[in-house]
């Protein structure tokens, strides 16, 4: 056993396990910070390769062309990385793993990397670990990171090797708008649905369509993990946005699956909207009937239509004698009698 095992600066925090969402979560995270970002004049990579071939970076790289960040790219970058003057950013996503030695030397080779391939000067490029959970007080202190006036931003100041790198903590970082996006991969539930409800209430707008598509995988994502309903979603933040439309709301509702669409309405609130003919379609005849007494169907018709359904000796045979004879003249009623008895060769 190496003498650094036993050394209490060198071991990493337990919870570093990587689950089956991990994977997910760095593709959606990758997919969303693209099409929030690449519209707005910004090169944004993700699985970025160093050279030819292998090993390739599982991480988000960040390239502006201009000496400053835009007013629409303020818009959509989180604080840490909006502050930064780097040109080049590297953004590492810590999804289920905690913050460890092991992911500062891992981003540290990173940028090491990255600014060999791309020859740049070290103040060109920076490294953001992004930190879904939130990273532990003691561990912190023992690496030396200490927090910014930036809330939820930590650097290691006065160290030239380690101050390219910075760590953001979702779950810490304001509420502002900038941040609501990237705070959907907090690891805390009541962080990521505040941020929902707030992106709702205040950025949804102006939203390009394949950004609000992946916001639909991002609560699909959340729904496979057992986290949220379809139900919860509608009910507890798009129906209570109040800046949007009852279009912009059912259109976004669209969006989901049928069957997410319809779970938990009541039978009333599934057919709203719908035409008889439409509710009734791909039915069968008995199917549409049943549950209706006889006579409600009945009455839905003519006498002489429901009658012209049945042979006439099957409707007589629901009659009494004299109910039969009821409407008839005398004369028809001999007529028939004097037929009858010549029939019979009755005298």
């Amino acid at each position: 056993m190496s003498q650094n095992q036993n050394n209490p600066e060198y071991n990493d925090d337990p919870d570093n396990e990587v689950d089956a969402g991990s994977h997910t979560s760095h593709q959606l995270f990758g997919s969303m910070m693209k099409e929030s970002l690449i519209p707005h004049d910004l090169e944004v990579e993700s699985n970025y390769e160093v050279g030819k071939g292998p090993p390739k970076l599982d991480v988000l790289i960040i390239r502006r062309t201009e000496t400053t960040w835009s007013k629409s790219q303020l818009e959509f970058l989180p604080d840490g990385v909006r502050q930064t003057r780097c040109s080049h950013v590297i953004l590492e996503l810590k999804y289920t793993e905690s913050l460890t030695h092991l992911s500062i030397f891992q981003t540290i080779g990173y940028l090491g990397s990255y600014a060999k391939l791309k020859s740049l000067k070290i103040n060109n490029v920076c490294a953001f670990i992004v930190s879904s959970k939130t990273p532990q007080k003691k561990f912190l202190k023992r690496i030396g990171f200490e927090s910014t006036d930036i809330k939820g931003v930590y650097l290691r100041p006065k160290d030239q090797l380690l101050s390219p790198i910075k760590i953001i903590s979702l779950n810490d970082l304001s509420d502002e708008s900038c941040n609501l996006l990237i705070k959907l991969f907090s690891s805390k539930k009541n962080q990521r649905f505040l941020a929902l409800k707030n992106i709702f209430s205040l950025n949804y707008k102006q939203f390009s369509l394949g950004l609000k598509s992946i916001l639909v995988k991002i609560i699909y994502f959340w729904k496979n993990k057992g986290e949220i309903s379809m139900q919860q979603v509608k009910r507890d933040i798009v129906d209570e946005a109040s800046e949007l439309t009852e279009e912009e709301k059912a259109w976004f509702i669209s969006l989901f699956k049928p069957e997410d669409r319809l779970r938990g309405l009541k039978p009333e609130e599934r057919l709203q909207g719908l035409k008889p003919e439409e509710r009734l379609r791909g039915l069968k005849p008995e199917e549409r009937l049943r549950g209706l007494k006889p006579e409600v169907v009945f009455n839905q018709f003519k006498p002489e239509d429901v009658f012209k359904q049945f042979k006439p000796e099957d409707v007589f045979k629901l009659f009494k004698p004299e109910d039969r004879l009821k409407g008839l003249d005398i004369e028809t009623i001999e007529a028939f009698l004097e037929t009858t008895k010549k029939q019979l060769n009755i005298k």
